[in-house]
């Protein structure tokens, strides 16, 4: 049939280079205070090249009352997304960092990775954050929702547009025991 006609090509992550931190709760604390968070707080991680399909706008509205910290990595934020931080009265608990190629350390030190996506054939992202040992809030939009088991290695975000919905899970996450 068709199926032996067609080969399937996975999307691959570099293990050697994406797992987890050998020395987690060092390398979290480390992090946290280079880039002036507080490491007694949670840590969430969101990394996007494209801000609104990602569901940039959704999160930065759900994060209102948020006792955490996100980092948003990836594509530099235009002055929509500044503006929006700081009409939400987030400057205090969002941290935009500049573009990096070493997101390895970020996934390492961070608590929970989020992808609210709109759509996303199979996130690279996804993957990577999975190897290294960082749990997610994972759109249902993703291709990559079939390596997560909701409650077990991640959240599911059914409806990534719904603000409530996606602060919600966002509790359920921040509230989950790390083991």
């Amino acid at each position: 049939g068709a199926r032996d006609k067609c080969s399937v090509i996975y999307t691959a992550v570099d293990t050697q280079v994406f797992m987890p931190a050998e020395h987690r709760k060092n390398h979290r604390e480390l992090t946290c205070r280079n880039m002036h968070t507080d490491p007694a707080k949670p840590v969430a991680l969101f990394v996007s090249l494209s801000h609104r399909r990602k569901g940039l706008d959704t999160l930065l509205h759900a994060w209102c009352g948020i006792d955490a910290t996100l980092w948003i990595a990836g594509r530099q934020l235009n002055s929509h997304y500044l503006g929006m931080i700081e009409r939400l009265g987030l400057s205090a608990k969002v941290r935009a960092l500049p573009p990096t190629s070493n997101l390895t350390s970020l996934y390492q030190a961070a608590d929970w990775f989020v992808h609210p996506t709109l759509y996303d054939a199979c996130a690279n992202t996804v993957l990577q954050s999975m190897a290294c040992g960082l749990p997610g809030l994972i759109s249902v939009q993703d291709g990559a929702i079939d390596h997560i088991v909701d409650g077990e290695n991640g959240y599911m975000l059914y409806h990534p547009a719904n603000v409530d919905e996606v602060r919600q899970r966002l509790i359920d996450a921040l509230s989950t025991p790390e083991d």
